[in-house]
Formats: C-alpha cells, structure tokens, sequence
C-alpha cells in the first residue's frame, strides 16, 4: 500500500521548507496530486523524481587524430559531468570499445591507421546498441554515405560548436 504523504510530511520528507515545495509544485517540477483542496504526495514519487534530478554520467569515447578536437570536445563534455576517454588510432578505439562500457562515441572518419569507416563496422558488430556520431570535415564523401547506411546516430560537420555538443548530450541523457 502506499504510503500518502501531506505537505508538511513531503517537505519533512524531503527536508526541505514548505515554501520551497509550493515553490516547486507552482513550478511542476514535483510530482504531485490534489486531494480536495490539499497537495498530497507518495513516497515512490517522490523517490523516483530525486533518482531523476540526479546527474547521469556517461562514459564517452573521443575518436580523432586532431588533438585540437579531441581537447575541445573533452573539456565541452567534461563541463557537462560526463568522463572521456580520447584516442587518435582506430585500432586503439576498436580495443577500447571491446574493453570498456561506453555510452556514446564521436567518432572521425578520417584516421591515420584505419578509416572511422572501419572502426564504425567494428562497433555495429560488436556493441549494436552503442550510439555514434560521425565528427568530419568530408560531409558529403563517399565514405560519408558509406557510413551512414550504418546507423549513427547523428553527423556533426566540423566545425562544430559547443552547443551542438551540449545538445547531443542532453539527448543522450534524456531516458
């Protein structure tokens, strides 16, 4: 049975003032109902939206022999809390991939050992489910096309900026 919290036991729950829990009620940011004229609260709401506003890590994976591109995209993702891991070699990020529990790659197509083509064959064989977005200079390419009958996620034209980064994220994060 659950358990049906007053206002007073919500804001004692979540131990936080009342004002600040109409606050965030007036602001729909908390799940609630009416009872009457009364907020009422459950526990297993209440729980489930604290897990919600909790930030979600996520393990990225950096793939470009363009150390200026690795370190820009490393410092945006980092900024929004997330790790990085970044490599110049395909090989490398093929090794990686195989060994570590990744949620995203930005991946090149253009690398000095192998072409991001070869690399992105290896993920969709290996890790299917693991979202890429190709980061290139060479949108309309061959290996472009090549790339795309593959499925990633998302294309990202160099130069890219911040907020494209930010929003590629913020889709990731969403559930």
């Amino acid at each position: 049975m659950k358990q049906v919290l007053t206002l007073e036991e919500a804001a004692q729950y979540l131990k936080i003032a009342k004002p600040t829990l109409y606050r965030l009620l007036e602001d729909g940011k908390i799940p609630a109902f009416k009872v009457g004229n009364q907020w009422r609260f459950t526990r297993e709401l209440i729980d489930k939206w604290l897990w919600d506003q909790l930030p979600k890590k996520k393990n990225i994976l950096v793939v470009d022999d363009d150390n200026v591109i690795c370190m820009d995209l490393k410092k945006i993702i980092t900024s929004d809390g997330h790790d990085v891991v970044t490599t110049k070699s395909g090989e490398e990020a093929s090794n990686l991939i195989d060994d570590s529990n990744f949620h995203l790659v930005f991946l090149d197509l253009m690398l000095p050992d192998m072409d991001g083509l070869e690399v992105l064959k290896r993920i969709k064989e290996y890790k299917t489910n693991l979202p890429v977005v190709i980061i290139t200079g060479y949108p309309d390419s061959e290996l472009m096309n090549q790339a795309l009958e593959l499925g990633p996620i998302s294309v990202l034209k160099k130069p890219f900026s911040r907020k494209q980064i930010q929003s590629l994220l913020k889709v990731l994060s969403t559930p």
